[in-house]
């Protein structure tokens, strides 16, 4: 097996953060969207109320109702909210969840991605005992099926840190690629085959707008009784400051997520929960709309920086673009210095999401910001690259 180059410059994305004014981050993937007003108005009548004290580690039941009643409708999975052990629970976030997964499952285990990766899934595990390996999609960010058997039999035999799991991020962090349903199949082949859990991180779900439609991996024969999925409202709702997600699959492989995440968060905010579960489904157009917005935001920036000579990546969701800088440019992070120093506007390196550097010449742009900021980036990147 062929030895790829480490990199030993790996971005910060908070500390890019940090260092890039506001009317020109890019770097960051928040939204940076108004919440809506609804719920805004809920969550204050729900705190004057006093309802602000401790819940159930497992999340509100209102909050659980409503989210199985989303499942059913965007995923056409049916969980049972009211089931025991817990089919579905609220979460402290997706990265709450994720810890829970860690604990529960992962500690002297491994758990494979798709490079480039999303840094979170590798930081959980190795904070919480575990270790993730790589497996490096092409240029084209696809992956052949035998050569994705032969890594994960390689990790499973193997004595320290066997493998346990394959992590599926579709739409991904950071690319935004959509997984089609070869893909997924792929991986489920795979998993059965070796006897290996999924975990599915489907936080943008709601922002697919291309010929791939999102389809949830635990919805493939005989993969719901091997699939943990995890889910967050961060995103979507415009809430990332309220730590709210949850996680669903057969009740047996909930029940050790719910024991740690009792120990380690206690519950979900109450109030919060309370609130979010009276607007969840009330608008039934909600996340048609939301799609709809980003797409025009994707299609808008997307246009202003290929005449800037970004070759952006046809991904097929909106959250965020995947795109090598312009071809005068080679190396991403100190293009994004530059752009940083000349024109106040940050994105975030590739080299972020990855171990090699197959990827220093590509940059995350994240787009969920008002049009006026996206607008506002763009003239600055003109005034430095045109």
């Amino acid at each position: 097996m062929t030895e790829t180059k480490v990199k030993k410059v790996k971005p910060d994305i908070r500390a890019i953060t940090r260092l890039v004014p506001q009317a020109g981050n890019l770097v960051q993937g928040q939204s940076e969207l108004p919440i809506d007003p609804q719920l805004a108005a809920e969550a204050a009548s729900e705190i004057a109320a006093s309802h602000n004290h401790y819940g159930g580690s497992e999340g509100d039941a209102g909050l659980r109702s409503a989210v199985a009643a989303k499942i059913a409708k965007y995923n056409n999975i049916v969980v049972d909210p009211d089931a025991r052990p817990f089919e579905l629970m609220v979460t402290n976030g997706g990265t709450g969840a994720l810890i829970g997964i860690a604990q529960a499952y992962l500690r002297g285990k491994s758990a494979l991605v798709f490079e480039p990766y999303y840094p979170y899934h590798r930081r959980i595990l190795e904070e919480f005992g575990g270790r993730t390996e790589t497996f490096d999609l092409d240029p084209d960010l696809g992956f052949e099926k035998g050569a994705l058997l032969a890594r994960c039999k390689e990790l499973k035999d193997r004595t320290e840190y066997p493998l346990k799991a394959v992590i599926v991020c579709s739409p991904a962090n950071p690319t935004g690629k959509v997984m089609s349903q070869a893909e997924l199949e792929a991986v489920a082949d795979v998993a059965r085959e070796l006897d290996l859990l999924v975990i599915s991180d489907e936080v943008y779900e709601h922002y697919v707008s291309g010929e791939n439609p999102h389809i949830p991996i635990a919805s493939l024969p005989d993969m719901h009784e091997r699939t943990i999925t995890v889910n967050s409202f961060s995103k979507s709702w415009n809430i990332s400051g309220w730590r709210l997600g949850y996680a669903y699959g057969k009740g047996e492989l909930i029940a050790p997520i719910n024991n740690a995440a009792n120990v380690i968060y206690v519950c979900p905010a109450t109030p919060l929960q309370a609130a979010l579960s009276k607007v969840l489904m009330a608008d039934s157009n909600y996340y048609t709309n939301l799609r709809d917005k980003f797409d025009t935001k994707r299609r808008r920036f997307s246009e202003g920086i290929r005449e800037l000579g970004f070759n952006i990546y046809n991904s097929g969701s909106a959250f965020y673009l995947w795109a090598r800088i312009p071809e005068e440019f080679s190396d991403a992070i100190s293009f994004n210095e530059m752009l940083m120093e000349k024109a106040g506007v940050g994105m975030t390196p590739g080299a972020a999401f990855a171990d090699t550097d197959t990827w220093d010449s590509y940059v995350r742009i994240c787009i969920a910001r008002e049009d006026s900021i996206l607008d506002g980036a763009l003239e600055k990147l003109r005034s430095v690259l045109k």
